[in-house]
């Protein structure tokens, strides 16, 4: 099971997993698997704990909220959504990437998806030009769960690359398939 993951993603700085299994009447987190480092890593511990324990604290923690801020919600709430319906970005050919809030603005959701010409029809070209997209939403003091039902039926009305922006894919992606290749914030990147 993967307990946490890089902010920008497993691929690029790493994750944290864990075997979980019940063994008689306790749950065992063993086989811990990070990241390479340049450091050697100091092996983890096996943990067990009671199984009756256990499922009391899992349902309690998945059920408490009040640990989280307005955007956040709305995120999840956009996420469990599209969980549910995928097919609201499928039919702009798009699939669900991350879903949470800006790293650096916690008062907006970020929905990131990727648009994958084809992926609608079922004839994706895995080969083919591919972007990634960003839709910031900040927090508008509504509750979070109007602000998701709204998030999802814009979604279900309107093509999500009119008004999420480039983020990822490459410039002669965003060219092929006509879409404007985002500008670096600080011109040394261009360096």
């Amino acid at each position: 099971m993967q307990l946490a993951e890089a902010y920008c993603t497993e691929g690029c700085c790493g994750a944290l997993h864990v075997t979980i299994c019940r063994e008689g009447d306790q749950v065992v987190w063993r086989d811990w698997r990070r990241p390479p480092t340049r450091q050697p890593h100091a092996e983890l511990p096996e943990y067990r704990f009671d199984a009756g324990d256990y499922d009391t604290e899992i349902e309690r923690a998945e059920n408490d909220r009040s640990w989280a801020w307005p955007a956040r919600n709305t995120a999840r709430l956009i996420a469990a959504g599209l969980r549910e319906q995928p097919d609201l970005l499928t039919r702009w050919d798009g699939q669900a990437g991350w879903i949470g809030t800006d790293f650096h603005d916690q008062d907006s959701a970020m929905v990131s998806f990727t648009y994958w010409p084809g992926l609608a029809a079922g004839q994706r070209d895995k080969d083919g030009p591919w972007l990634q997209f960003i839709w910031k939403l900040p927090d508008d003091g509504t509750p979070p769960e109007n602000q998701a039902a709204a998030a999802l039926q814009q979604l279900a009305e309107q093509d999500p690359k009119t008004y999420a922006q480039v983020k990822g894919g490459s410039r002669s992606h965003a060219e092929a398939l006509g879409y404007p290749w985002p500008e670096p914030a600080d011109p040394e990147e261009n360096a």
